[in-house]
């Protein structure tokens, strides 16, 4: 639980490491993070410093208040999935994001039955001029965090994206998966 006035800061604590940001209003599971009400309230594909990321009923959840990176985040991309690296041949049991979620809200108490669409933090996919993304490692050095205030009390979880095949021969994560820290004040 992250209540209402805290700042919650997501360090990539060596670098080059995508995060799965999941938010969810503690008083109703039912509302929670919307990138697409983010994006057309802002405008903008990702807030700029002191914009809001919206809930599904456009409450404001988050302000964006510091980053330190190279600012490349996404909200395009669903969770990765065990389909997905089942599809790459990585295997049925493949750690994965979708599935760190469940377990992260099931470890809580919280009865998830679906799950929202996260914050990337420091996925490097931009949007190329045809509509195509192109995948790029990220770009976020040790120690470099993204800051984010509570505008109300919050449901916080954070995986470490577990990607550690190439796509169209990069490797996002630098071909590991290394740890995030959540630090809540």
């Amino acid at each position: 639980m992250v209540p209402v006035g805290s700042t919650l800061k997501v360090v990539d604590v060596e670098g080059c490491q995508i995060g799965d940001l999941f938010v969810l209003a503690a008083s109703d599971l039912d509302e929670r993070l919307s990138p697409g009400v983010t994006r057309l309230i802002n405008f903008t594909p990702f807030p700029h410093l002191g914009e809001s990321f919206y809930s599904n009923r456009r409450r404001s959840l988050l302000t964006l208040l510091e980053d330190t990176s190279p600012g490349l985040h996404d909200m395009t991309f669903a969770p990765c999935d065990a389909e997905l690296y089942r599809t790459f041949n990585a295997g049925d049991e493949h750690p994965n994001c979708r599935d760190n979620y469940f377990r992260a809200m099931a470890a809580l108490g919280v009865a998830a039955h679906s799950h929202p669409d996260p914050i990337n933090v420091f996925q490097n996919t931009p949007v190329n001029l045809n509509g195509s993304y192109t995948i790029g490692a990220a770009l976020s050095r040790p120690g470099d965090y993204i800051a984010l205030r509570a505008n109300i009390d919050l449901i916080i979880a954070l995986t470490a994206c577990s990607v550690d095949i190439p796509f169209e021969g990069i490797q996002p994560n630098g071909g590991r998966s290394t740890s995030l820290r959540l630090e809540i004040s």
